[in-house]
């Protein structure tokens, strides 16, 4: 069937600057960003393939089509395969995409650490054998694909403290692995961002990655999560207690979300469906929050490689249903596209014009 065009789409400079703080009424800056990785799965530091990264020049050509700026978070495994850098480079090359860094601390370099899972979250690492890995990894990327990346997200969202001051000695300037709403304690003991702010922030070395440092030089832009419901902090506390140990078992998030009470929901058409999607943007947008985020995984381009695409036609519900998202979000705003250094670039433009403001 033929899709309606994007009628509303606007290139990023044509977008006026808004007050710092404050929605523009006229579009929303979105991004797509996209963890660029090796198509195990599951961890591994054995028989480690990355034949997904072929699919990138298919999307790439689909990103072109609709106008999308990607940002492509690739992994260590990427880089260290001249194939797959190369068809790395010729995606980015297509829509003028960015190539940033995306760190396995499980097969990315020194590998010191014992391989267990709780050292699969990169902030329970030592901080010194974290600076090593992100050493390891920026090289790579410059070696493989003639970048200096400033953008960093950390596999499974592994960030943390010592991952800030890491990140500043590399000459990182933007973080991008904050999922508000979400904590991964019980996942191999990984961080929590329950109270993370939902709009770009600062972040400082040794200060906690969901409180706002005043003067950090690490800008954190959020991936973009919520609920179905307003308010967003009522449902979070109402979730907390339903998921909490002794509600856990009665499994009443499920049914919270199945009877239309209320549902977590991720902008990621692995996680969402268009319609969850498309309600997440409109209650974020209705609080006055300033990008959205759309997100996904490289293996879930081939069939098989992971728990979301396990058919062709599985793939082909991924175009698709973004596709139709973004249909359904340019008719409720005209959006921009923007890769996370260019959101970031943005960010600062209107924080300066805000200070300049006799009331800022």
């Amino acid at each position: 069937m033929e899709q309606a065009p994007l009628a509303k789409v606007r290139p990023l400079e044509s977008l006026p600057l808004r007050t710092c703080g404050a929605r523009d009424s006229a579009g929303v800056l979105l991004i797509v960003s996209i963890d660029t990785e090796e198509d195990n799965w599951y961890r591994s530091r054995r028989d480690v393939t990355v034949e997904n990264i072929r699919e990138l020049r298919g999307q790439a050509a689909f990103f072109a089509r609709l106008g999308v700026r990607p940002t492509y978070l690739t992994a260590y495994q990427v880089a260290a395969d001249s194939r797959a850098a190369d068809a790395l480079a010729e995606a980015c090359a297509v829509g003028g995409g960015e190539i940033a860094a995306h760190l396995h601390p499980w097969n990315t370099p020194p590998l010191l650490e014992e391989f267990v899972p709780r050292n699969s979250m990169l902030a329970n690492l030592p901080a010194d054998l974290q600076l090593a890995k992100l050493r390891a990894l920026t090289t790579a990327l410059q070696e493989a694909l003639h970048v200096t990346p400033r953008v960093f997200r950390a596999g499974r969202y592994g960030l943390g403290q010592g991952t800030v001051s890491a990140l500043l000695s590399c000459g990182y300037r933007v973080d991008s692995s904050v999922m508000p709403f979400v904590s991964w304690e019980e996942v191999d003991g990984g961080p929590s961002f329950v109270g993370a702010p939902l709009d770009p922030y600062r972040l400082a070395p040794d200060s906690d990655v969901t409180q706002p440092a005043g003067h950090g030089d690490l800008i954190e832009i959020p991936l973009s999560c919520g609920f179905s419901r307003r308010p967003f902090q009522l449902w979070a506390r109402v979730r907390g207690v339903l998921d909490g140990p002794a509600l856990r078992p009665l499994h009443l998030v499920g049914l919270a979300a199945r009877s239309g009470l209320f549902k977590r929901v991720v902008l990621s058409p692995e996680l969402a469906s268009v319609a969850e999607m498309l309600t997440l943007s409109r209650r974020l947008l209705e609080q006055g929050v300033r990008h959205l985020q759309m997100s996904w995984h490289s293996p879930s381009l081939k069939p098989g490689l992971g728990p979301y695409t396990a058919t062709a036609a599985d793939v082909a519900r991924l175009y698709a249903s973004v596709e139709r998202y973004l249909e359904g979000l340019a008719r409720i705003s005209p959006i921009t596209f923007a890769t996370i250094s260019e959101a970031r670039q943005r960010w600062h433009r209107e924080c300066a014009l805000s200070a300049l403001e006799p009331d800022a």
